[in-house]
């Protein structure tokens, strides 16, 4: 198969990977919950949920689903989400027990990953127009208290990441409590745009300018990083804002830092490909998910400090890198499939591979967090839907409005002058 046949092919694979992997019992409590990682089997993570949403709303673009059995399943995952999921003051527990929805292990009330699952809320309620799904939408919307994480830090406004009332729970060192905060350039962007409506707008304008804006380069161009260069931090808000459409109050390009950082991750991997065989042009990609030793948070330079990585590439990361660099992006594809046919599946490709440990290991498990974002992606490149869908939402323009993002085609036309 020809580039684009196989992305086609990862795309329909990784509709059936939601489809089989996730809770769709009708008389389960944990109906709509998603798999994490087919490592196990009984547990779901509230970011999977997020996309599976999304996913349900492709499935019925590309006529994989019916628009009864979408809706079926969209109204019953919010249900669960409403009723059934543990959250404190709106915040999912991170971790959930697939047939119950119990929260699990103690895991936190994480921010960021409730806000993966609310951007799949949104994506929803604007794709469907169904009038089920958009009250149970604007419930779940409602009832997150953004007010709960905010606090100040050497004069800036800050997130908290994540809440967990139990003393030996995760992450919990010392008091049970809040868990840190997001003050760097990371995944979290999605965050201001799902809060600004329900916080006041200066609250909301302080938010988005207090993370701090570290800056490195790639080949003379600056480049706003993120501490471990890990390619995930700079695509997950970018799967469903279109970027490429708006740039920041300050006029951040945030498609164009995007694309840069994924060059650099890739001549990162050339750069070492003299140590490790893995790495190449045609085989790149430092990202969180599988190895050879288990769950890795892998990155490359440019970043704060020195990035981790040890030969394993990420397949998910490099297909998710597909809108912002679409040759380097097709032509790994190929390689991959014909020249290490290992690395495909049922589901399409599997997460990652490591050719510099003996023997070669090849991933045979999928996370559902690097699946369903590849997905989103690589629709996002073959139409455009997901970021059309969600960019144009009512609460997502309000939060434009709100932060003073300003379209492309204003600065372009001159009708904006800085």
């Amino acid at each position: 198969m020809k580039a684009q046949q196989i992305i086609e092919q990862e795309l329909n694979r990784s509709i059936d990977f939601f489809l089989e992997t996730t809770n769709l019992n009708p008389a389960s409590r944990g109906f709509g919950l998603a798999l994490d990682s087919t490592k196990d089997p009984h547990t779901s993570s509230i970011a999977s949920v997020g996309f599976a949403l999304t996913g349900w709303v492709i499935a019925y673009e590309r006529n994989r689903l019916t628009r009864t059995r979408a809706l079926e399943i969209t109204r019953g995952t919010l249900r669960t989400l409403l009723e059934n999921v543990p959250h404190h003051r709106g915040f999912f527990a991170h971790f959930l027990n697939m047939e119950t929805a119990e929260r699990l292990h103690q895991c936190e009330y994480s921010t960021i990953d409730t806000a993966i699952c609310l951007n799949g809320v949104v994506t929803a309620a604007a794709y469907f127009q169904d009038a089920e799904i958009q009250q149970v939408a604007q419930e779940l919307l409602n009832r997150v208290d953004w007010d709960f994480i905010v606090f100040e830090k050497e004069g800036k406004a800050l997130f908290r990441m994540a809440y967990n009332p139990d003393r030996d729970g995760d992450y919990v060192h010392g008091d049970p409590g809040f868990i840190h905060q997001w003050d760097m350039a990371a995944e979290q962007k999605m965050m201001y745009l799902l809060a600004a409506p329900y916080l006041t707008p200066e609250t909301a304008r302080a938010l988005y300018a207090g993370f701090n804006r570290d800056m490195g380069e790639f080949q003379g161009k600056p480049v706003i990083i993120n501490p471990g260069g890990n390619l995930f931090c700079y695509q997950l808000s970018e799967a469903w804002l279109d970027v490429r459409t708006y740039l920041d109050p300050d006029g951040v390009d945030w498609f164009e830092n995007t694309r840069l950082a994924t060059l650099a991750d890739r001549a990162f991997c050339m750069q070492h490909a003299s140590r490790y065989r893995t790495y190449h042009a045609n085989s790149w990609g430092l990202n969180a998910g599988d190895s050879p030793f288990g769950y890795r948070v892998y990155g490359s330079a440019p970043s704060l400090y020195e990035p981790e990585h040890d030969g394993t590439v990420s397949i998910a990361g490099a297909l998710a890198s597909l809108p912002f660099a679409p040759e380097e992006v097709l032509s790994m594809v190929e390689y991959l499939y014909h020249q290490h046919p290992q690395t495909w599946g049922r589901y399409g490709f599997f997460d990652a591979y490591n050719l510099d440990v003996l023997p070669p290991w090849y991933g045979k498990d999928i996370y559902g967090f690097n699946k369903g974002l590849s997905m989103i992606m690589i629709e996002n490149y073959l139409s455009g839907l997901i970021w059309d869908v969600y960019t144009h939402s009512p609460l997502i323009q309000s939060a434009l409005e709100i932060l003073r993002f300003v379209p492309r085609r204003e600065v372009e036309h001159g009708t904006i002058f800085r």
